[in-house]
């Protein structure tokens, strides 16, 4: 009997002990002394000769789209990299079409004190954020399954940005960080604040946005939505939330669009620059010093943000996460005080981005 006690408590033990570690970023090339362009000129060539498609390559923009001051800007770039490939979406979307959520792939180059750095969204940490559900609904095979699968994407990746030479390989786990447990489990990281860490298993974290409707043809309804991107006007909450230097930092744009295998579902992500480049300011206030006055470009493969267009139940739904949830996913080692300064960032823009993608369609 003891030595089965002892056997039981040395493998709780264990499977704590050993409890793998995920960041939301892995951090894979560091001190490159080429500059930011020809990085990313470099890792877009390496994956398109290996199955990869690139869905979209841009600037992102940097704390200094905030900072009206000349003397604070940090003057340093970073570009993003949005990619996939089929075989992954197939993978994703074989488990149903509301995965398809999960399809971008994110490569960030920037730049730091050290030189130039090279990080990737990790799909792994993510994936077990969006699959949560089937471990929540006693599906723990599949979640496994999944998870596993992912894995091998992601080692592919990480293979492959380090067969380009661009400086020193590693492979580090960035802030935020949680272990198994708490992807899997859906864990609280601020409770009162956020609510559950998944997609599907609570609704109001990645809601519904439209009204009901019976529209079955999803190309035009897409269309319909660019329409409404292009006419979209931001409200006073919007504009006065920060600086804004020109009213072309607050239009959003589609990064991106990828078909589920069936055609039933299609994910595209938005962005814009004053989202971005205020969101990188928050999440690097505490770490700022003389060598790096924009430490949070770090964060920069937070984006884009996804929205998943589905036919279901006889018509078409559009769904986004809640921007309060998306940012304790990327961004939660910014600490409470940052979530707590900026309470009303996340509902502003909740209503602008329903706004810009379905103006009077859209339903909070």
């Amino acid at each position: 009997m003891l030595k089965k006690v002892i056997i039981v408590f040395l493998s709780v033990f264990g499977l704590t002990l050993f409890a793998r570690q995920h960041g939301m970023y892995i951090h894979t090339v560091t001190s490159v002394t080429a500059d930011v362009k020809t990085v990313a000129s470099t890792i877009i060539n390496k994956l398109k000769s290996n199955g990869f498609d690139i869905y979209d390559y841009y600037d992102i923009a940097t704390p200094d789209i905030v900072r009206e001051s000349k003397s604070d800007q940090c003057k340093l770039n970073a570009k993003l990299i949005v990619f996939s490939s089929p075989d992954y979406v197939k993978m994703l979307t074989s488990y149903g079409n509301k995965y398809l959520v999960a399809s971008f792939l994110r490569i960030a180059v920037y730049q730091s004190g050290k030189g130039t750095e090279v990080e990737m969204a990790d799909p792994e940490a993510i994936n077990m954020i969006v699959f949560n559900d089937l471990w929540d609904n006693d599906k723990e095979k599949e979640f496994n399954d999944v998870i596993a699968k992912t894995k091998i994407f992601k080692d592919r990746i990480v293979t492959l940005i380090h067969s380009c030479n661009l400086g020193k390989n590693i492979e580090e786990p960035m802030e935020p960080i949680r272990d198994d447990e708490d992807l899997r489990e859906a864990s609280k990281d601020m409770f009162m604040m956020v609510g559950p860490l998944t997609f599907f298993t609570d609704e109001d974290q990645f809601p519904k946005i439209n009204k009901p409707n019976k529209e079955t043809d999803i190309g035009k309804f897409i269309n319909e939505i660019k329409s409404n991107m292009n006419l979209f006007v931001p409200n006073k909450d919007d504009i006065d939330y920060r600086l804004t230097k020109t009213p072309s930092v607050l239009k959003w744009r589609i990064v991106g669009e990828v078909k589920s295998p069936d055609s039933k579902a299609v994910l595209f992500g938005i962005t814009r620059p004053r989202t971005e480049g205020l969101s990188f300011d928050i999440a690097g206030s505490s770490r700022e010093d003389e060598h790096n006055k924009c430490p949070g470009l770090d964060h920069s493969a937070a984006y884009p943000i996804e929205v998943l267009v589905i036919k279901e139940n006889g018509g078409i739904s559009v769904y986004t996460p809640r921007e309060m949830f998306r940012m304790d996913m990327f961004f939660w080692d910014a600490g409470m005080g940052a979530f707590m300064n900026h309470m009303s960032m996340p509902g502003i823009l909740d209503e602008s981005i329903g706004r810009a993608l379905l103006r009077d369609e859209y339903a909070e």
